[in-house]
């Protein structure tokens, strides 16, 4: 009877480990059949009627897919909105998240192409006028793009992990009718961004600097790529960043928050913040609201390569793509007193599950708040997945 008693509690725990402190909900599994498409690298965002849109990488018959899924009951309808490879100009494997206008159109980046310097494009699409190439890279304009795009009046930012004067990647802006400019990192200015440039104008690099370990870079209008902070093995902030910068006004202080893959106190990265020690001085005092542990079978996971996403109490969610119950987590990190930051595991992905595996992109809420994002892989199909958290 006790053994009875003990499979039952041990089954009890590694359940309420696996949900969290929230409700999980597959809403799309990804597979291989013809149409088909495989691996959504980055998150989902929404349009303002509540459908969602995103990219997958891959396909057996085509080279990645943009998508949308509506929402139909309880169910959400999976909708293909283009198929990239078909066609020399269009590009293929997009792996950056998609960007929106204010009349809905997306705007995304291809990571490569067939055509003769295949580096890569950016590309629009539109509901009701379908699918264009905005640019197409060359190389010294930059190559590999795999960054989310940021839009501001009629503007995108983003970043290529390739290409430019160096090699070391690019960070450009393009107009909606194809225009772009590009600034080529140098090394010490960083290389290979992985993130986009945020409103304020701020971003990382993956690796170079001063150590070689990734910066936060600012590009200043008429002086370039400015580096405000380094990274290295040894600081207690980690390293190689791969998120998006989350960048606010909070209480009247400009403040960044982010994440780095690797290092930290754990081993497995870190979530950070910087905070403006004057206004409008651009001296950043930074410090660490989390370490993730790289320990095998880490509860809390490890390895968070996107950004941050905020509530309007000022909780911060994002994901790590290892760890947990071994397919990575969802968590969230909740201001507390004397400074500190608590943490709080909302969802463990389970490799014995059909619930998805490494989530690699980050999380967007609904007008209800809840939670949405994908995972690379796993789901039904074993190609990644599109799912919902309800906190």
């Amino acid at each position: 009877m006790r053994a009875k008693v003990l499979v039952l509690c041990v089954f009890l725990l590694i359940s309420a480990i696996g949900a969290g402190a929230a409700t999980y909900k597959t809403i799309h599994s990804f597979t291989s059949f013809a149409p088909d498409d495989e691996n959504p690298f980055p998150g989902v965002i929404f349009d303002q009627a509540g459908n969602l849109y995103g990219v997958a990488a891959w396909g057996e018959t085509n080279e990645g897919v943009i998508f949308q899924l509506t929402p139909s009951g309880s169910r959400w309808q999976f909708n293909r909105l283009h198929e990239f490879g078909m066609q020399d100009p269009d590009g293929a494997g997009p792996k950056g998240g998609l960007a929106m206008d204010e009349a809905g159109n997306l705007y995304g980046t291809a990571s490569y192409d067939h055509g003769d310097f295949q580096c890569g494009s950016v590309f629009e699409m539109s509901l009701s006028e379908g699918f264009s190439v905005l640019h197409q890279f060359a190389g010294p304009d930059g190559c590999d793009p795999e960054s989310t795009l940021t839009y501001s009046n009629g503007t995108l930012y983003g970043t290529t992990r390739g290409g430019g004067a160096k090699g070391q990647g690019t960070v450009f802006s393009v107009d909606t009718f194809g225009n772009i400019e590009s600034t080529s990192f140098t090394g010490k200015t960083g290389s290979q961004p992985l993130s986009t440039l945020s409103t304020w104008g701020y971003g990382t690099a993956y690796s170079g600097g001063g150590s070689g370990q990734g910066i936060i870079y600012m590009l200043v209008p008429g002086k370039g790529l400015v580096r405000k902070h380094s990274f290295t093995l040894t600081g207690v902030a980690g390293y190689a960043p791969m998120g998006d910068l989350l960048t606010l006004n909070v209480g009247g202080v400009r403040t960044i928050y982010g994440t780095t893959s690797k290092g930290g106190v754990g081993g497995g990265g870190t979530a950070y913040r910087l905070t403006e020690i004057q206004p409008n001085s651009d001296l950043w005092r930074v410090s660490v609201l989390h370490s993730f542990s790289s320990t095998t079978g880490s509860d809390q996971g490890w390895a968070p390569m996107t950004g941050l996403t905020a509530d309007a109490a000022g909780n911060l969610y994002g994901t790590t793509s290892y760890g947990g119950l071994g397919c990575g987590t969802v968590y969230k990190l909740s201001p507390a007193k004397n400074n500190k930051w608590t943490h709080t595991l909302l969802y463990s992905f389970d490799p014995s599950h059909s619930d998805g595996c490494q989530p690699t992109g980050g999380v967007v809420f609904d007008k209800a708040g809840n939670l949405y994002g994908t995972t690379q892989w796993g789901g039904d199909y074993s190609y990644g997945t599109v799912y919902e958290i309800i906190p």
